[in-house]
């Protein structure tokens, strides 16, 4: 599957495009502030129907007009076929319609049929913040890949639990009912966080099984040892240990108490810690920005060999990046099967049959060669 053509008006500086694209890889070049991400946010909003930024709602409709429309032609397996995505302001913020092949499809259809990758600065901070990033990251993965079932039953059971611990908080429930039913949801709720910690473990070690054939693809040498760790607070690393069931179930029961005396949620998945490992260190302290902007990207090829039919978008992908590390970067796109869409402020000396140049400039997309 790739995206043949799009074409599109009124997204942010464009008036309208119509542009043809690689099957492969397709740079775009240009000075800042002419449309570059702008462009690569167009079309991922005709893939998914929303920005990759969170914080947009209606703002890439252009000043003065009350609708941007985005059309995309794709070839897949069973022929091509074509997807179109309006959006306009509404009272709530935006309004849109979604038709593939002429029917009306939501979200969750988009994110399905056609998952995609996205590289801009704020991607770093799945190397360079918190904790929440990097599950995030992970339990996008499971999604993609069809093994969601296990975050959407322990979001399931994490709503019951929030929903009790904020009656135990307001004294809604005496102390001796909210200690049978809490007993009665965390026997639910571990259940749950077992089998998605299970799944997101899966997923981080094919992930990292990947990454360790790919170090040469993106690191000169010496290679570094790329790792991960897996704790439930602190200190602790599920990964080594085997009985995750009984670690889970031990924090469970030791934060019981607390949980009932503050009415907060102290134990679950949705608190463990993710951390990668660059040398055996924490990459966010560890590693240089040029380092962690590899060690990203790294794992981000990496997912995308677990999902091989998604779409990759990479913005300013190449900054911090030696020319050395740049060239290994688009060798590795060229023998990879993934549509990519990379933007870069300066033109690219590389150049494959299988990759097609654009320049940027006003709002306005050329192809050269």
């Amino acid at each position: 599957m790739f995206l043949r053509k799009a074409q599109g008006c009124h997204f942010r500086n464009y008036k309208e495009f119509s542009i043809e694209f690689n099957s492969l890889i397709n740079i775009f070049t240009g000075e800042n502030g002419q449309g570059k991400s702008s462009f690569l946010e167009a079309i991922y909003c005709g893939l998914r129907g929303k920005s990759f930024h969170p914080f947009i709602s209606s703002q890439f409709i252009q000043n003065e007009r009350d609708k941007t429309q985005i059309q995309l032609t794709l070839e897949e397996d069973e022929g091509q076929s074509h997807l179109s995505a309006s959006f306009s302001p509404s009272e709530t913020g935006l309004k849109k319609e979604i038709l593939y092949c002429g029917k009306k499809v939501g979200s969750f259809f988009l994110e399905k049929k056609f998952p995609s990758f996205v590289f801009t600065e704020a991607s770093m901070k799945c190397i360079r913040q918190g904790f929440d990033q990097r599950r995030f990251f992970v339990d996008e993965i499971l999604y993609f890949g069809d093994k969601n079932q296990a975050k959407e039953k322990f979001n399931r059971v994490l709503k019951q639990k929030q929903s009790l611990l904020k009656n135990i908080r307001q004294k809604i429930l005496p102390l001796d009912e909210a200690h049978l039913t809490l007993t009665a949801i965390n026997h639910h709720f571990l259940q749950a966080s077992f089998h998605l910690v299970q799944e997101r473990l899966k997923t981080l070690e094919c992930l990292f099984s990947s990454i360790k054939d790919l170090r040469s693809d993106f690191f000169n040498p010496p290679l570094p040892n790329l790792d991960f760790s897996y704790s439930l607070s602190k200190g602790s690393n599920v990964k080594k240990d085997k009985d995750i069931f009984l670690l889970l179930k031990e924090d469970l029961e030791k934060k019981k108490e607390l949980e009932i005396q503050t009415g907060n949620l102290l134990s679950g998945p949705q608190k463990h810690e993710i951390s990668f490992l660059f040398q055996g260190e924490d990459s966010r302290v560890f590693c240089s920005k040029g380092e962690q902007r590899v060690f990203m990207l790294s794992i981000l090829a990496s997912a995308v060999r677990q999902i091989p039919k998604a779409f990759l978008f990479l913005d300013d992908v190449l900054l911090e990046l030696d020319e050395k590390t740049q060239n290994k970067l688009l060798k590795f796109l060229e023998k990879n099967h993934c549509q990519t869409f990379l933007t870069n402020c300066k033109v690219i000396s590389f150049k494959t049959k299988k990759t097609s140049f654009f320049t940027v400039k006003n709002g306005t997309i050329k192809r050269y060669d």
